[in-house]
């Protein structure tokens, strides 16, 4: 098992990570104002599955597979950052014609299996997740334990702590658009606002990759 201190350091870490708005974070709240409330805590499960692949494939020795292959991370971060600008733009494209019926319409106007495999890839595909577990977690294993038990005990603490933050942000969205929609005229520049996000996060993380941050 980890250290005490080891695992106190581990949850402040945590705590940092994902409190701040990450990746994922816009994404999710990007999805709840265009698409509503169950959308966005579909997609809060889905990128924790998503980001959950990270916990066990790096448990078994996915961390040795990047550290030998380190282009194999890059691969990960640009195709992660060209999906969100595909979904940014495909929400903000069809803005104008989900405003004539959103008022109407339920989250069954896109299936919500569909939206679960968006977020999966999102969360699959997020380099602020990739780096934490490849290159930060294992620094927390006590190298007296059994790292695969210990990995996946610090992973499964990270994505229970981050499912509940993500949906904090979701519901919060959730009730800001609720309110929004009382007011029709608003209703196209809010599903324009959950694509921009989007587009913004995908913009912001191909600047980090380009200037090698």
């Amino acid at each position: 098992m980890p250290t005490l201190a080891a695992m106190i350091m581990f949850l402040i870490t945590a705590l940092v990570i994902i409190v701040i708005p990450g990746p994922s974070v816009v994404f999710a709240i990007g999805r709840t104002l265009a698409l509503g409330r169950s959308s966005g805590l579909v997609t809060v499960v889905a990128n924790s599955v998503g980001t959950s692949v990270w916990v066990v494939g790096t448990a078994f020795g996915l961390y040795g597979l990047v550290t030998a292959l380190p282009w194999l991370l890059e691969v990960i971060k640009i195709g992660g950052v060209l999906y969100l600008g595909y979904l940014g733009f495909k929400t903000v494209r069809g803005a104008g014609k989900q405003h004539a019926n959103i008022m109407s319409a339920s989250d069954a106007k896109k299936p919500l299996g569909k939206i679960f495999r968006e977020g999966f890839l999102v969360g699959l595909s997020n380099p602020k997740t990739a780096v934490f577990f490849t290159a930060v977690l294992p620094q927390f294993i006590n190298p007296a334990g059994n790292f695969v038990i210990q990995f996946l005990l610090l992973g499964a603490l990270f994505e229970i702590i981050g499912t509940l933050s993500d949906a904090v942000y979701v519901l919060t969205a959730a009730a800001v658009r609720d309110w929004i929609l009382n007011e029709p005229k608003r209703l196209h520049s809010i599903v324009a606002v959950g694509g921009c996000m989007i587009l913004g996060v995908s913009a912001w993380l191909l600047v980090n990759l380009a200037t090698g941050h």
